[in-house]
């Protein structure tokens, strides 16, 4: 069953989207279906809003977008997906399982390769931190194609920690609202099987003084946020989003409506791979990669 959510937003950020024209108006489904673990931000307790409803719902709102939420991952389909323009996705484990933690019905079999093909036809899609711990990689195995289309996957993370996010494409439309070196308490995580030949990345994650507390990040600054283009369609991750002040922060929050803007398709796409330039690469020898520790969501 899908629910609007309710809740507020705040007033610099509603100002901000009050020029948005109703003649640009687009579809949103929010998808929070979550298996072996989840997150409180997309928790419905006693059937009420996530808070992750309620903000998406409002920012939507105020853009004159429809909004439609879900935790019934058999919601994606090649026929409903004719419906949306753009799906945004807080999802975590292996969707084609029922049940899980939030007892939703799972994703058909052909779920996600309708996914990828309404993208490539032009659809947007937006994940948020736990996307990237969607349909791992089997050990041994190949990439699953869902994680290729993200970008990244998950490889652990350690204790919560004031990180600085560093934008290295300042131009982008997606960070027009975060300042260049933006500090933030957030669950960090690393990652592998970065998709590194198609992946533009927008900003990195500076762990710091961190990096002498937690050996998972004694790392090279690496990416958090990008974005691909995928056929006609765009894809946006942003690994931020774990806690609940983070959702609640007017910064955040006017992100969120510049991936959407941009994931739906608005203005220029800007999404050259440049993995190597981003990461300071293309003139030093291989470095440690982020994401060797692996621990899981508890």
């Amino acid at each position: 069953m899908m629910r609007a959510g309710l809740g507020m937003i705040t007033a610099a950020v509603a100002l901000s989207l009050s020029g948005v024209s109703p003649a640009e108006e687009i579809n949103i489904l929010f998808l929070s279906k979550s298996v072996g673990f989840e997150h409180s931000v997309v928790a419905q307790n006693a059937d009420k809003p996530s808070l992750c409803d309620t903000v998406l719902s409002k920012l939507a709102e105020q853009m004159g977008a429809k909004f439609a939420t879900t935790k019934d991952a058999s919601q994606i389909n090649a026929e409903n997906l004719k419906e949306y323009q753009l799906v945004i996705f807080y999802t975590q484990g292996e969707l084609t399982q029922e049940g899980g933690k939030d007892g939703s019905p799972a994703m058909g079999a052909n779920g996600v390769a309708d996914l990828l093909a309404w993208i490539e036809n032009g659809g947007g899609f937006v994940g948020f931190h736990c996307a990237s711990d969607t349909f791992h990689t089997p050990e041994g195995g190949p990439v699953t194609p869902f994680l290729q289309m993200v970008g990244g996957e998950f490889a652990g993370h350690g204790k919560q920690f004031v990180g600085t996010v560093k934008v290295v494409d300042a131009d982008h439309p997606t960070v027009a609202s975060i300042p260049k070196e933006w500090s933030i308490n957030d669950e960090w995580y690393t990652f592998r099987n970065l998709n590194k030949d198609q992946m533009h990345v927008v900003a990195l994650l500076d762990p710091g003084e961190e990096r002498s507390k937690q050996e998972m990040y004694n790392v090279p600054n690496y990416p958090v946020i990008w974005c691909s283009e995928r056929g006609k369609g765009r894809v946006f991750f942003n690994a931020m989003g774990h806690r609940e002040d983070v959702w609640e922060n007017e910064t955040f929050q006017k992100s969120v409506v510049d991936a959407i803007q941009w994931s739906s398709g608005k203005g220029s796409t800007q999404a050259k791979p440049n993995y190597a330039i981003a990461v300071g690469e293309e003139s030093k020898p291989a470095a440690k990669s982020p994401g060797i520790s692996k621990k899981k969501e508890e």
